[in-house]
């Protein structure tokens, strides 16, 4: 006679990890890179200040995730603004700036002269922390490089003309 052996059936259980979802990425990425920030979960944002070469600027990372797409649209907002007096000069540097820029762009809000430099990063896919990264970096690279020519032109008597031409300048060589 055969002898019959027991059969045990185990029964499998797939364990499901929950998809984190852009708001939890970003503020992965943003522990994982020690930065200190507050976020606003009903918003979905987060803020922190950030210190670059010439000053501090405020950084606030708008997310926004629907189930095709998502979005990272990030601000660096210039710790000054800009006198009336001032604005239509300061407006024609940015749109001289802008016009030869690949990525991102200056705005200015022409009630309170606030400037600000803004990225934005988009996919039908899952943005992943080399994006976030690249759009952060980015954004703070630009805020950096133009910092201290648009002051020159906010608060001194340097033209717009010569705004690249002063955002060109080493950073050893003195501004003012």
């Amino acid at each position: 006679m055969a002898r019959q052996t027991k059969r045990e059936i185990v029964e499998e259980t797939a364990i499901v990890v929950p998809k984190k979802s852009l708001f939890e990425r970003v503020a992965g990425y943003l522990d994982a890179n020690d930065w200190h920030y507050t976020a606003d979960t009903e918003k979905a944002y987060f803020s922190m200040g950030c210190r670059i070469k010439e000053a501090s600027v405020r950084v606030v990372i708008d997310v926004f995730e629907a189930e095709d797409w998502s979005r990272l649209l990030t601000f660096s907002i210039y710790p000054v603004m800009v006198p009336e007096h001032r604005r239509s000069a300061v407006i024609e540097a940015l749109t001289r700036i802008n016009y030869q820029l690949i990525y991102g762009n200056f705005e200015m809000d022409l009630a309170d002269g606030e400037i600000r430099f803004r990225t934005v990063v988009e996919a039908e896919k899952e943005l992943d922390d080399t994006m976030i990264d690249r759009v952060l970096n980015a954004n703070l690279n630009a805020a950096d490089r133009y910092f201290a020519a648009l002051m020159t032109i906010t608060y001194g008597n340097a033209s717009p003309a010569t705004m690249i031409d002063l955002a060109s300048v080493p950073a050893k060589e003195n501004l003012q």
